[in-house]
């Protein structure tokens, strides 16, 4: 089992080496678990930490017809194995024929089984209790090779999952000295219809849309866009905006709300803008879990304050601020002050 473990994380190693984005490096992983366990479809999703929003995911073409439908049974959160559940409990795997007999999948009766589909198994990669995405693998029903997944399937993924939720890690939090400058500018609006179709765009939009899909691979429409639409139309209610970091390190700030029209059923408005510096600013402190206080050290450094009068504004001693940055520096990987400010904003400037 060690032998197994050290050859994944080497694999591992050597496609995070060899690949800059996540796109390549989960599909050669997903190829690479072929090899081990039979399965027909798969989709390999990387998720926004905080919201566990899709911000990209690798589908076979099969899930790719049902990709939406999976998305909104998600978040009607009335099923077996819903992802957000397996973040939250200690087992991070599910198996659905685990839950044949037992208990009823509404995902499986309306989804999976019309589309031949005989079993499923999810896995939250997870890496510092965070996590980075999705893997989930599909069987259909099969004559000759067997229609369920086994429990050496299973101890297996569990194994590869810590491996796979370390490098979407990397890959989600990879700062580039080389911030791409190439997006277009201002506000992009796409429209899309309650069967998240699109209705029509600006073009700012329009050039949003084509670098996401860019970075998919493909031409449907993004998987970002797809759950954040999903999401806003299970829930009804606006929500907070996903942070969706795509090809040179550019991230962009995706948002979605209900836009009434002449028609009885609401459009849906997604917008999408370059993150700022202050965008990014707020949300790094997010990502690299700063305490209150610490956020409060980070902003006073970024004005330029020295130490002592950062003590004397906060209420602190000096010390206490002196023992905050060296906290601060470990969590976002620097040595300097001038390296976190750098780091979590003016870069982004």
């Amino acid at each position: 089992m060690q032998a197994e473990n050290q050859y994944w994380k080497q694999l591992s190693n050597r496609l995070r080496g060899k690949y800059h984005d996540s796109y390549h490096y989960r599909k050669k992983m997903v190829e690479a678990l072929q090899t081990s366990i039979f399965f027909d479809a798969y989709c390999c999703t990387i998720v926004n930490p905080h919201t566990l929003t899709s911000v990209g995911a690798v589908t076979e073409s099969s899930i790719d017809v049902i990709h939406q439908q999976l998305l909104i049974s998600e978040y009607k959160e009335d099923d077996v194995h819903l992802y957000k559940d397996l973040v939250q409990n200690q087992k991070k795997i599910g198996r659905l024929s685990d839950t044949f007999g037992e208990v009823g999948s509404r995902r499986y009766d309306t989804i999976l089984k019309p589309h031949r589909f005989s079993d499923e198994i999810r896995v939250a990669l997870m890496e510092k209790n965070q996590c980075y995405g999705f893997l989930t693998l599909f069987k259909k029903e099969q004559a000759v090779q067997q229609s369920y997944f086994s429990d050496t399937d299973v101890f297996l993924l569990e194994n590869v999952a810590p491996i796979m939720a370390q490098a979407l890690r990397s890959y989600y939090h990879a700062i580039s000295d080389n911030v791409d400058n190439r997006q277009p500018a201002g506000t992009g609006i796409i429209l899309l219809n309650q069967d998240l179709q699109i209705i029509s765009s600006n073009d700012t939009g329009s050039s949003y849309l084509q670098t996401l899909q860019n970075f998919e691979r493909s031409s449907a429409l993004p998987k970002p866009i797809q759950a954040i639409g999903a999401k806003l139309i299970t829930e009804g209610e606006p929500l907070a905006p996903v942070f969706v970091p795509i090809i040179n390190n550019v991230y962009l700030v995706v948002s979605a709300s209900f836009l009434q029209t002449e028609s009885e059923t609401p459009s849906i408005a997604i917008t999408l803008n370059k993150a700022t510096s202050r965008d990014m600013l707020f949300y790094l402190m997010e990502v690299y879990r700063l305490t209150l206080r610490e956020k409060e050290v980070v902003l006073e450094s970024i004005r330029g304050i020295p130490a002592k009068e950062i003590a004397d504004n906060l209420n602190i001693s000096y010390y206490t601020v002196q023992d905050h940055l060296k906290v601060i520096f470990q969590k976002a990987g620097v040595t300097t002050r001038n390296e976190l400010i750098w780091t979590l904003f003016s870069k982004y400037q």
